[in-house]
C-alpha cells in the first residue's frame, strides 16, 4: 500500500534479453562483476539509481559509498566496483576505456532502450490526490493522506484506537511494531512535512529523508557562513546505515524510535 502513486522500475524495466540490455547491465557482465548472479539485479539498479539521482555525474567515492547496503559473496566486490567506477567522472583511464560515455547512459529510455526524448507522455504525478482508506479484518485500517488536515480528521474519527504514522518504516527492521496497532496512516505524500526554509534559523520538515537532509544542509552551508557547521553534520549523517536506508528513513522517524526505545543508538538525537 505504501507504493500507491509510485512509478516502480525494476531491473527488467531498464533492459532484458528481448529488448536489449542497459549499458550498466552490459558493463557489469563485461568486467566480470557477476558470478552466481543473485546480487546482480540489485547492483545494477543501485548504480542506475545513483546515475539518475546525480544526472550521470558521479565520483568514484560516491559509487563506493552507494553500495554499502549491497552484499556479494562471490566476487569480493572488486570487479563490481571496477565496473561501476568506470562511469565516474574521476575514473582511472583503464576503467574508462571499458565503458561508453556517461552521456549515453543517461540518455537511454528505460522503457524502450532507445534515445531519450526528454519526456514521457505516460509519466507524471497523480492529478487526483484523493485520500485512500482501506479496511481489513480485526478492525485494521490503512489511510493514505495528502495534507495535514486529513491526519487530524482521522485522529478525530479513530478516537483512542492505537495508530502509527507511516513514512520510511525503516525501523521495522530493528524493532517489530506492536500487534495492538489498528490504524496506519501513510504520511509520505504530505508536502508540508517535506519542505524547509531558512532565515535566522533553518527549519526542516519532519518527513524529510536523511538523504534529502544531507542535500539541504550542504546547500545551506554553501550559501551562508553562519551555517557552515552544517557541512560537518552532513559528514556525520553520511555514516548512518547505508544509502537505501538514508533515502527512505526520515528525521521524525529516527527521533520517534529513539523516544519509544531509549536504548536505540540514534545518530540524530
Amino acid at each position: 500500500f505504501a507504493c500507491h502513486g509510485l512509478n516502480i522500475l525494476t531491473v527488467e524495466g531498464i533492459g532484458d534479453k528481448h529488448d536489449g540490455y542497459h549499458p550498466t547491465q552490459k558493463l557489469l557482465a563485461h568486467l566480470n562483476g557477476t558470478q552466481c548472479g543473485y546480487c546482480s539485479p540489485g547492483m545494477v539498479m543501485n548504480m542506475y539509481s545513483l546515475l539518475e539521482s546525480k544526472n550521470g555525474q558521479v565520483t568514484m567515492a560516491e559509487v563506493e559509498n552507494a553500495f554499502g547496503g549491497n552484499i556479494c559473496r562471490c566476487t569480493g566486490y572488486r570487479p563490481i566496483l571496477d565496473a561501476f567506477k568506470s562511469l565516474a567522472v574521476d575514473a582511472e583511464t583503464r576503467l574508462k576505456e571499458a565503458c561508453r560515455d556517461i552521456e549515453d547512459l543517461t540518455m537511454i529510455c528505460p522503457k524502450t532502450g532507445s534515445a531519450c526524448a526528454g519526456k514521457c507522455s505516460a509519466a507524471g504525478k497523480i492529478k487526483d490526490k484523493k485520500g485512500v482508506h482501506l479496511s481489513f479484518a480485526e478492525d485494521k485500517e490503512w489511510h493514505k493522506v495528502y495534507n495535514i488536515s486529513d491526519v487530524f480528521a482521522i485522529f478525530e474519527k479513530i478516537k483512542t484506537k492505537p495508530y502509527m504514522l507511516v513514512a520510511g518504516n525503516t525501523a521495522h527492521g530493528v524493532y517489530r511494531r506492536s500487534d495492538d496497532l489498528q490504524v496506519f496512516i501513510d504520511v509520505t505524500s504530505i508536502e508540508e512535512l517535506r519542505s524547509h526554509s531558512m532565515g535566522n534559523n533553518l527549519t526542516v520538515g519532519a518527513n524529510v529523508s536523511l538523504t534529502e537532509l544531507m542535500t539541504i544542509l550542504t546547500e545551506v552551508a554553501a550559501k551562508s557562513p553562519n551555517f557552515g557547521y552544517c557541512a560537518e553534520l552532513v559528514k556525520h549523517i553520511d555514516l548512518i546505515a547505508n544509502v537505501p536506508v538514508r533515502n527512505t528513513g526520515t528525521i521524525a522517524g529516527n527521533l520517534s524510535i529513539k523516544n519509544q526505545h531509549n536504548e536505540f543508538p540514534s545518530d540524530l538525537f
